[in-house]
């Protein structure tokens, strides 16, 4: 049997230096744990597929197990969550820009994959109209996170990641390099604080208790991935938006 890797945590410093930002849905920012997560579910789910074994999905399970991340974990409150914070972009107070996402269908694609069309194909209406949405884009040269983790293996996941947030394949989101150094801070700092000190991600009540001068509004919010899976969701103090001040 394969041994598990061993990991030495400290506290750390991840800095993204970007193309030109990165769009969120988070208004928050991007959790550095949730990159990890999803960069180690894709080589699992590759070695996984090429042994012909089933996969289900994160969100189609009841309970989805957590995966082994390089990061310590922050035990102070009964729900737990990894030892690492969400983004803070290089220039925090900049608000998002809008920018445009267009689609529409490609007639000739329609041509080749059925045996037959209508006269029209609308594209006004109905399931192959036309779309013009928004996407809320933060500028940035870099981002910065803060974590409690093994800095060799968290290296070495993040550099199979060349793209974060929504519309990579638009281009949005591109990371020009990964830079992973050690921080000398206390660790209950490096997990939950961004560099300027304030609350850098989603923390549960508990885990702020003797630390009454980062606590801000309360809300629901995920604690740790897969964010969206209502087992993961917890009310905790949140982080401000960029471009909130």
């Amino acid at each position: 049997m394969s041994q598990l890797p061993t990991f030495t945590f400290q506290p750390l410093r991840v800095t993204a230096r970007m193309a030109s930002g990165f769009a969120s849905a988070n208004p928050w920012g991007i959790a550095l744990d949730g990159l990890l997560a999803s960069e180690l579910r894709g080589i699992q789910k590759a070695l996984l597929t090429g042994l012909g074994q089933e996969i289900v999905g994160a969100m189609d399970s009841d309970d989805p197990p957590d995966l082994r991340l390089p990061l310590a974990r922050c035990t102070l409150s009964p729900t737990w969550h990894w030892a690492a914070t969400c983004c803070q972009p290089s220039h925090p107070d900049v608000r998002p820009e809008v920018r445009m996402w267009t689609a529409r269908v490609d007639a000739r694609h329609l041509e080749q994959t059925t045996s037959y069309l209508p006269k029209v194909v609308s594209d006004r209406q109905g399931r192959y109209k036309a779309h013009r949405m928004p996407l809320l884009v933060t500028p940035a040269t870099t981002l910065t996170w803060q974590a409690v983790g093994d800095i060799d293996a968290i290296t070495d996941l993040l550099n199979g990641i060349s793209a974060i947030g929504k519309k990579r394949s638009q281009g949005e989101g591109h990371v020009l390099a990964w830079e992973v150094t050690a921080l000398d801070v206390d660790d209950f700092t490096a997990a939950h604080c961004h560099p300027d000190g304030t609350l850098g991600r989603p923390t549960p009540t508990e885990c702020l208790a003797t630390r009454p001068e980062l606590r801000t509004h309360l809300g629901m919010a995920g604690l740790r991935p897969p964010y969206m899976h209502p087992s993961r969701r917890a009310q905790a103090y949140l982080p401000e938006a960029a471009g909130a001040a």
